[in-house]
């Protein structure tokens, strides 16, 4: 023994049970993202290439596509008009995606879904581990994307889920400059700037996306630190000085934008989009008073069975089971779900899918209620079923849900509409040295397997007629009221993805 001591430290032996405790961190720390990895594979990368592209889509699609064409990412267009309703966020993401296979596709215009859930999933495992244990940290995660509300959007070429994760990423790495700015032992700014900075970026990432990214930072932050007593947070340097570095691609991409198009043709097209929505006097129609009542009915059905075991932590005694590290996660998920549950319930006219980044604050006070009810802390209510296996069943059902949707639901769907068999005759029709005009009609799921640029003119009358004819596209209206007047050639009648007639011409 004492020859085993007097050997030199880097040659005496490990302790017996250092292999047991290696092999127990190395399997608690990568055990759980391997789950994770098989969650996200089966979850969102399964069904990327299945379906055609369904409701915006296909706007989505053909836009990046258009970007991908002309070389210019900082102003969407469609059908050679500026389309500014939505920042480029995510048109330059699917353009990103599909620059390798040189045109836009299926599988790449919806990649950035299946990455951002997957990054969210990711991040959601991250913080409950960190504060609460990695068991906590997997079951919320397998819990997070278990929702009829990620069922259509990952995957999918829709905004929706690439912005739940900017603001998601956002709030929860504003969530790590709160913990480390209440550490007694902190360092200052040094600190908590980086963080602050990632979650400002986030933001800026989300305004480019979709305009209300801020929106839903701001109603998260403010009550959470207005709640703790830290609303000087708000006026540290940490947080003005994200806030202005994060402003600046914002603001950079509004120049760039306004030298291009001018000033005018932007500020009416982004208030033409944001007042509807946020203005009553602006909304078009009387204000619609029943959705107080049945969008928040709505948004809880929606994450069903979460939602309902959400309702626990509503109850002041939820709050005492908890340490600090785990009540300051249970008052972020409160300030993330309720405060933007009824600023989102009182402005007009939102659909549920514009409420996704609501959902991740509802699924965190879900999982803390089962965490709660798994390690006895919280009495279970159903004392002949183990909560353990009511979980496991859940997640379980929702993948056959996945995959009941996927491979029954999603094409039932298509089975009417057929816009790539559609476009594809267009194709065959139309020269590929041809320009194809259209007017009013709006079908970008046709014009986008119809795989080439196409132009859009305020009347056929406006339409340059050369010797061998132009091509248009014409709704039924412009057709029976063009007929007439112009000398038409009718090449093919189809029905656009609702139904109505559209008629393909050469105009002579």
């Amino acid at each position: 023994m004492s020859t085993l001591t007097s050997l030199p430290v880097h040659l005496a032996p490990p302790p017996i049970e250092s292999k047991h405790r290696t092999s127990f961190s190395y399997t608690r720390r990568f055990g759980p993202m391997a789950c994770l990895l098989v969650l996200c594979g089966s979850l969102f990368f399964f069904g990327l290439n299945v379906g055609e592209f369904y409701q915006t889509e296909s706007l989505r699609a053909i836009v990046a596509a258009e970007m991908l064409r002309s070389g210019n990412w900082i102003v969407p267009t469609l059908y050679g008009e500026p389309l500014l309703t939505k920042p480029p966020g995510m048109y330059a993401a699917i353009a990103a995606m599909s620059w390798p296979f040189g045109h836009v596709t299926t599988v790449s215009a919806r990649l950035p879904s299946v990455l951002a859930a997957s990054l969210i999933v990711v991040l959601f495992y991250r913080v409950f581990s960190r504060n609460l244990g990695w068991r906590s940290g997997l079951l919320a995660a397998l819990l997070l994307p278990a929702s009829i509300s990620w069922l259509q959007r990952a995957p999918s070429a829709e905004i929706d889920m690439v912005q739940l994760a900017w603001v998601s990423a956002a709030l929860l790495f504003f969530f790590r400059a709160l913990e480390i700015a209440e550490t007694p032992q902190r360092c200052g700014f040094g600190r908590e700037w980086p963080w602050w900075q990632l979650a400002l970026l986030c933001v800026a990432g989300g305004v480019l996306t979709k305009w209300t990214a801020a929106a839903f930072f701001y109603l998260t932050v403010v009550p959470m630190l207005w709640h703790r007593g830290q609303m000087r947070l708000l006026w540290s340097r940490a947080h003005l000085l994200g806030a202005i570095l994060g402003a600046l691609p914002c603001l950079g991409w509004i120049a760039a934008v306004a030298a291009q198009t001018g000033w005018p043709s932007f500020f009416d097209a982004v208030r033409g989009e944001a007042l509807p929505r946020l203005s009553p006097a602006h909304h078009g129609r009387p204000y619609p008073w029943h959705e107080l009542v049945t969008f928040p009915l709505a948004f809880t059905a929606s994450n069903l069975p979460w939602s309902a075991a959400a309702l626990w932590t509503l109850s002041p005694r939820f709050a005492a089971l908890w340490d600090e590290r785990g009540r300051r996660l249970l008052q972020l998920f409160h300030c993330w779900t309720w405060p933007n549950l009824l600023f989102w319930t009182i402005v007009p006219g939102h659909h549920l899918r514009h409420a996704l980044p609501l959902q991740p604050g509802l699924a965190g006070l879900a999982a803390l209620v089962w965490i709660a009810w798994l390690d006895g802390r919280l009495r279970w209510p159903v004392p002949k079923v183990q909560p353990k296996h009511l979980f496991a069943g859940f997640v379980l059902l929702w993948l056959v849900v996945k995959i009941v949707f996927v491979t029954t639901m999603v094409p039932l769907r298509d089975r009417d509409r057929a816009p790539q068999s559609k476009g594809e005759q267009l194709a065959s029709l139309v020269p590929s040295s041809e320009t194809l005009y259209l007017f009013r009609l709006k079908d970008e799921g046709i014009l986008f397997y119809f795989g080439r640029p196409a132009r859009r003119l305020p009347s056929p009358a406006s339409v340059p007629t050369p010797q061998r004819g132009a091509y248009c596209l014409l709704t039924e209206y412009e057709y029976t009221q063009y007929r007439p007047v112009h000398r038409i050639e009718l090449l093919k009648q189809l029905s656009d993805e609702q139904g109505h007639a559209i008629f393909l011409v050469k105009a002579h």
